[in-house]
């Protein structure tokens, strides 16, 4: 029999970006003397399957007492994001925050899509009063935006003298960016679909010092740019890197990933808006790392790790809601937050896995009996 587990603090809410992904997930879930199933019998399958909770884990600050999470799983298909399905989206959230009050959490994040679609719901959505929801888009920025200073100064390439290119410039993320970066580059670029809210950002942003630009022809800005940030709200890579200039830099923060990965030597790119524990975490479960793994160890998404770390500093409320409210001063604010309790930008890696050269990134300390050395190769 199982042990119970402890009430969780905190739920993350959240979603797969890829068949391959389901897979193991759904194979995990199933006994180990089950026949494989194939795509197409999971392609009918699984948008049968009700949200529910997946993995409780023990989660390590290095400045408070662990805290108690759980991740429910929506089994939202990338077929249903890729069309684009509202409606089914939107319930499938509903039916996960149901699971999470269950569950007993005080405060939800919302992973991926997710988060895009109770972007200006969250405060409808039925929930009871004592738990709080937040889209995580806020430590998803900060990650976001401290990730590309760490980079060009890496690089040793002045961010004031660059071209920066937001992609999704006017999404909740994108906005952020937009706004963060706008007094620290040399010229700003704006890409979006919608006319109107490419005005609306770029007026807004006309006193900040830097020469702003908008556009809704992606292809036609790319090649200009010295640095990329892409987070587009797309249902699955769509976005060619092939004009980007070969000494761009470039973070693709989608979530489904909004590039095709380069087939040839191309810009350095990194996966944005990613963060690492550096007390780390323990799970009832080995499912986590079927489904959910990446290059480093105790490494996530921002926007689930935004429920993480406002459950440690004790501040269940709705820190990120709605679209366009995320100043620079609430992205540092979070990201303060963050690194005080051990959550910091994640190494960087891409497709292929970690950057060759990057500098370490050690442990100072944790509680974590599973904690361990972080660094690059």
């Amino acid at each position: 029999m199982r042990a119970r587990t402890p009430t969780p603090d905190y739920a993350l809410i959240g979603h797969q970006e890829s068949w391959e992904q389901i897979s193991h997930l759904v194979h995990g879930l199933r006994a180990p003397d089950k026949p494989a199933l194939g795509l197409q019998t999971l392609r009918e399958t699984v948008p049968w399957i009700p949200p529910r909770a997946i993995v409780h884990s023990r989660n390590f600050s290095l400045a408070s007492d662990p805290v108690d999470g759980v991740y429910i799983e929506t089994f939202l298909t990338p077929d249903e994001l890729a069309q684009g399905a509202l409606r089914r989206g939107i319930q499938r959230v509903e039916e996960a925050i149901g699971v999470a009050v269950r569950e007993g959490a005080r405060i939800a994040a919302l992973g991926g899509f997710t988060s895009i679609l109770l972007e200006g719901r969250a405060e409808r959505m039925p929930h009871p009063p004592g738990m709080a929801l937040t889209t995580g888009n806020t430590l998803t920025a900060a990650f976001i935006a401290k990730g590309v200073e760490r980079a060009m100064a890496m690089l040793r390439v002045p961010l004031e003298d660059a071209t920066l290119l937001v992609i999704g410039a006017t999404g909740d993320v994108g906005s952020a960016c937009s706004r963060y970066f706008a007094p620290r580059v040399r010229r700003l670029l704006l890409a979006a679909r919608r006319q109107d809210r490419l005005e609306s950002l770029a007026n807004a942003l006309a006193t900040a010092g830097s020469e702003t630009r908008w556009t809704t022809d992606i292809r036609a800005v790319i090649p200009e740019a010295d640095v990329v940030i892409a987070v587009a709200s797309l249902g699955q890579a769509a976005i060619d890197l092939s004009t980007c200039r070969s000494d761009a830099l470039v973070c693709d923060a989608g979530y489904p990933k909004n590039l095709h990965p380069p087939q040839v030597a191309g810009p350095l790119v990194f996966h944005g808006g990613m963060g690492c524990s550096l007390g780390g975490w323990t799970c009832d479960s080995p499912l986590l790392d079927r489904f959910y793994t990446f290059p480093a160890p105790f490494v996530g998404h921002g926007c689930l790790l935004e429920g993480m770390v406002l459950a440690m500093e004790r501040r269940f409320e709705p820190f990120s809601q709605g679209r366009g409210n995320i100043t620079p001063a609430r992205m540092e604010e979070i990201y303060a937050i963050a690194g005080r309790h051990g959550l910091v930008p994640a190494p960087f890696f891409d497709h292929r896995g970690l950057w060759p050269k990057q500098p370490p990134m050690a442990l100072t300390g944790g509680r974590s009996p599973a904690s361990a050395e972080l660094a690059a190769p």
